[in-house]
């Protein structure tokens, strides 16, 4: 039992992490907005995906590994059962959508951002169109991934 209150204690931490990247996210979209076209911007856009990705992949995966943890240790919960505990249903299946999200559209669109900012994030030349396209296309997404982990 003692495993059990260990490992929904990290759950909980690891929600958290995703809260904390739910406005940490909000404020740091605000910095690359506020500065398009500007000196600093890529070095905002460059900690947008930083933060995004560390609070991202570690909430995610510690989230994952735990629930799955939960429903392994607890009787009461099962995977997917659509007869009992429809909120645990629900939060497997949303946790599958972020997932199925995050692998086929934002790492891909992420990936583009890096290369449209470069690896010189002093350099004065400016980011392409396609660049931008992809960063409102990632502000989108996460945002909608941000709805569904607040749901």
């Amino acid at each position: 039992m003692e495993y059990y209150q260990a490992i929904k204690t990290l759950h909980i931490i690891f929600a958290g992490m995703w809260l904390v990247n739910l406005f940490l996210e909000s404020a740091l979209k605000g910095f690359v907005i506020n500065n398009e076209n500007k000196i600093g911007e890529k070095k905002f856009i460059h900690l947008y995906l930083f933060f995004g990705n560390l609070l991202g992949v570690l909430g995610a995966t510690g989230i994952l590994i735990t629930g799955i943890s939960l429903v392994c240790f607890n009787y009461d919960y099962h995977f997917f059962q659509l007869t009992g505990n429809h909120w645990l249903t629900a939060k497997q299946v949303l946790t599958v959508v972020v997932l199925i999200l995050t692998g086929t559209m934002i790492v891909p669109t992420a990936k583009k951002i890096r290369l449209a900012i470069g690896r010189d994030l002093e350099s004065y030349q400016p980011i392409d169109e396609s660049g931008y396209k992809s960063l409102r296309k990632l502000f989108r997404l996460n945002t909608i991934v941000n709805i569904i982990i607040f749901i």
